[in-house]
């Protein structure tokens, strides 16, 4: 996709009239953060309402099935997840496609809304807390285990087995302590874990569990537990261990002591789909190369974008982790 594409926002009025017109759903609409495309959280009278999507313009069609069909593939493989489901059109489709105001055809697609606060901001994130994100990794990566989609062989910047890509990045990091830090783990991966590529287990991985996207549930009920994920659009076909590494990278965000958060979300995830002996050796530098991607993406989009807070929006503790 062009992410320096310029596209039109859509307004919340508009989407209150998407809604309308492609579902038959009555509500009041409010916008929510993203990097390219607009969500709206669209609140209706009864339940918790729904997530309308309007796609970013330079978004492929193939792109949005595979999220469908992968959420679709899990709904029935793992109904016991309270993942977001697919909403269908009032003419019984998934993705529907409208026109913006700048004449550019937009595709539109609606998932139900899953309740909960995001990881960022419950606390404190207990060992059961840990755990239970783990375990909800692997209970999807299991049930995705059989799941195919052409269009989840993708480049994509977030894939931990195309890494390199940061290098002719790194200029953008104006810090030399910091850039050398970038430096130390991405040598630590080069030499670690690409020559172990070929050899390594491959599925289709959630890809994002950033403490953005992930929900946890009511603090009322004892353990508190992550629930669930939001934001599919890092869905891809890499590295199973890379789904757990991921995890990991964000859980030890804002910790003192980072290696037992990262440790009880490995081992939740191994409890439900178990890691080989070879994929678990390479967690540490899997970790730390999420981390100098992360850094390195802020760097880079702050050129594009300056003022975009979300670009940003977790690399201040992202350096400390590193």
């Amino acid at each position: 996709m062009r992410e320096d594409r310029v596209a039109t926002p859509f307004s919340e009025e508009q989407a209150v009239a998407l809604a309308r017109q492609l579902y038959g759903l009555e509500g009041l609409a409010r916008g929510l953060p993203g990097e390219y495309d607009d969500n709206f959280h669209l609140r209706t009278p009864e339940g918790p309402g729904f997530v309308l999507k309007v796609m970013h313009p330079a978004r492929e069609q193939t792109f949005i099935d595979l999220q469908c069909q992968a959420l679709q593939h899990l709904a029935r493989r793992a109904p016991q997840l309270a993942l977001p489901r697919v909403c269908l059109t009032r003419d019984g489709a998934p993705i529907a496609s409208v026109r913006g105001a700048d004449g550019g055809e937009r595709l539109v697609w609606m998932l139900t809304y899953v309740p909960g606060t995001v990881f960022a901001e419950a606390r404190p994130h207990s060992p059961e807390l840990l755990l239970s994100l783990g375990r909800l990794l692997g209970q999807m990566d299991a049930a995705l285990a059989d799941f195919s989609h052409p269009a989840a062989h993708r480049e994509l910047k977030w894939d931990l087995a195309r890494v390199g890509w940061i290098r002719d990045r790194l200029h953008h990091i104006s810090d030399p302590v910091r850039r050398s830090l970038v430096e130390r783990f991405l040598a630590l991966y080069e030499a670690e874990v690409m020559p172990t590529l070929s050899n390594l287990r491959r599925s289709v991985v959630y890809g994002d569990a950033n403490d953005h996207n992930v929900l946890v549930g009511d603090p009322r009920a004892q353990p508190r537990q992550v629930v669930s994920v939001i934001d599919f659009g890092d869905l891809h076909h890499g590295l199973t261990v890379s789904e757990p590494a991921i995890a990991a990278a964000y859980a030890i965000l804002g910790k003192s002591d980072p290696l037992p958060a990262a440790g009880l979300v490995v081992a939740g995830y191994h409890q439900v789909f178990p890691l080989e002996e070879a994929e678990i050796a390479l967690l540490y530098p899997l970790i730390g190369a999420r981390l100098a991607v992360s850094v390195t993406n802020s760097a880079y989009r702050k050129t594009l974008k300056p003022n975009d807070p979300y670009v940003t929006i977790s690399e201040a503790p992202a350096w400390e982790a590193l």
